[in-house]
């Protein structure tokens, strides 16, 4: 139900199943019928009614401040239907004015993640979180294509609701677009006129903060083959310009890097990139420079980290590193918002799954030792709200299960074949490093 103080004290507003909103007059009846036997309206009193209600939805609709505070407080598919009531509707609705302001007003919303897409190249399934959303997410999933027309999309990179797509042309060239599914609108973003050949660009990492919604950036990483570097450029929608950072990364003699450029994640003003081996990365966009960032420890007798997901949730960094490997007991970190360190958040104990899903469980007796697992599962995603509602995604051997970690409950969202143990290994599997969260939202790009 929706109040607002302009209207009567006895006056309410709703939407409907449908996403159509209704006024209801609760003063064109008398109070005493949530107390008394219900006796039929006089006709005199049903004309006076209706009347009544005409009235107060002819004002509605004549105030453009009163219905666009309503319309602020509807989830965003809700408003995309919406959009067909009437011109009036479609133009308030479509305005970049009232898109920003309601990307503004539910930034921080947890109903807005209404499911992932799973990569699996050239395959993007997409994985619903809501049962209801089945049918129209295949539509969505069928943008990509629209899109994508024949060509290849490289690389994915997904912040706040918009895309970065990196699609490889025919003749080998290479194009950018930020693209918002919700809406079905994008934006192709120019290369940096420095860079020569398109296959230079390492990745581009959106950087999209749904509370400044007038504005969004890109982050380019591209391979200086001369310095054998890194570099860094900072795109802006707002100035449609190219700046470049100063700052660069040492590659190795073979040209390769520690960095986990692909899988940039933006919080608070930065993004960040973490290694498995090397320290942790935070680029400030602002700036265009390097700021320090706290890097969790190898484990003693490893040379590595075994990082499975690293992303932002509830408006928080988060991290899981599952080693020694393999473990079912592990602990979820999240970063201090002032970047003084890392803490656990939670700590999760999975040793009961095994027993609910046993073709998680080795079976063979002397297996090679690439298979030398005694159990396997993989972490897709770490979901947290506001509310501190917590749950893990987790790849099975043919099952994906969502965990709730308060409730201790399990829900299975769906089948993945081939159930096999040693196909999981292989990479029959989902894992955080190719998820990207779909969030509904207006974003102008």
């Amino acid at each position: 139900m929706i109040s607002n103080n302009n209207a009567t004290s006895s006056d309410s507003l709703y939407v409907d199943e449908y996403g159509v909103i209704k006024v209801n007059f609760t003063h064109c009846w008398s109070s005493e019928r949530f107390t008394k036997p219900y006796r039929p309206l006089s006709s005199k009193n049903t004309i006076e009614t209706e009347a009544s209600s005409s009235e107060s939805a002819q004002l509605i609709a004549s105030n453009n401040d009163f219905l666009i505070e309503i319309l602020l407080h509807l989830p965003t598919r809700c408003l995309l239907r919406l959009q067909t009531v009437s011109k009036q509707w479609l133009s308030i609705i479509s305005s970049p004015q009232f898109r920003c302001l309601h990307t503004r007003r539910n930034a921080r919303s947890s109903t807005s993640t209404i499911g992932l897409f799973l990569c699996q190249n050239p395959t993007f399934n997409f994985l619903s979180l809501r049962q209801e959303d089945f049918s129209a997410m295949s539509m969505m999933n069928e943008r990509f294509s629209s899109i994508r027309k024949g060509k290849i999309i490289c690389h994915v990179n997904s912040c706040n609701g918009l895309f970065c797509l990196d699609i490889k042309l025919s003749d080998g060239k290479r194009e950018f677009y930020v693209y918002n599914l919700t809406t079905g609108k994008y934006r192709l973003i120019p290369q940096p006129d420095t860079i020569d050949e398109p296959h230079l660009v390492k990745t581009m990492n959106l950087a999209f903060d749904p509370e400044k919604p007038e504005d969004y950036h890109v982050v380019c990483v591209w391979l200086s083959v001369s310095e054998n570097q890194l570099r860094f450029a900072v795109y802006s929608l707002s100035t449609g310009v190219w700046r470049h950072s100063t700052e660069c990364y040492g590659c190795n003699e073979y040209g390769g890097v520690d960095l986990c450029y692909y899988y940039g994640v933006f919080w608070n003003g930065a993004v960040h990139w973490v290694s498995q081996t090397a320290p942790f990365l935070r680029f400030e966009i602002v700036n265009c420079a390097f700021r320090s960032m706290p890097t969790t420890p190898i484990v003693e007798g490893q040379w590595h980290r075994n990082i499975e997901y690293f992303g932002e949730s509830g408006g928080h960094l988060h991290l899981i590193d599952l080693n020694p490997h393999p473990s079912m007991q592990f602990d979820i970190l999240e970063l201090e918002v002032n970047y003084s360190g890392w803490f656990v958040k939670y700590h999760v104990d999975l040793d009961f799954l095994p027993n609910l899903y046993p073709v998680m469980v080795n079976q063979e007796v002397n297996p090679p030792e690439e298979y030398a697992y005694s159990n396997v599962f993989s972490t897709i995603c770490f979901l947290e709200d506001e509310k501190d509602k917590a749950m893990l995604l987790l790849s099975l051997p043919g099952k994906i299960i969502l965990y709730n970690l308060g409730k201790r409950m399990i829900k299975e969202l769906a089948d993945v074949k081939p159930a096999s143990f040693r196909l999981f290994i292989d990479g029959a599997r989902y894992d955080g490093f190719e998820m990207y969260k779909h969030v509904e939202t207006l974003a102008c790009v």
